[in-house]
């Protein structure tokens, strides 16, 4: 499946700043993302989450 890109999301700025300081620094803590249904919420995280390279995960 082909995602949206994350450069594409217009609008909701201070939401899409937020998400690139959370990628760039982790400690941050996290975003809650928020907002009237319709307004591509989930399309930026996942747009978002396309761009950042694979997590390896260490079984227990």
């Amino acid at each position: 499946m082909t995602g949206y890109p994350f450069s594409a999301v217009l609008g909701m700025a201070d939401m899409r700043l937020a998400l690139l300081l959370n990628a760039v620094s982790p400690a941050i803590g996290g975003v809650l993302v928020r907002g009237e249904k319709g307004t591509a919420k989930s399309t930026a995280v996942r747009a978002l989450a396309a761009l950042l390279p694979p997590v390896d995960l260490v079984a227990g």
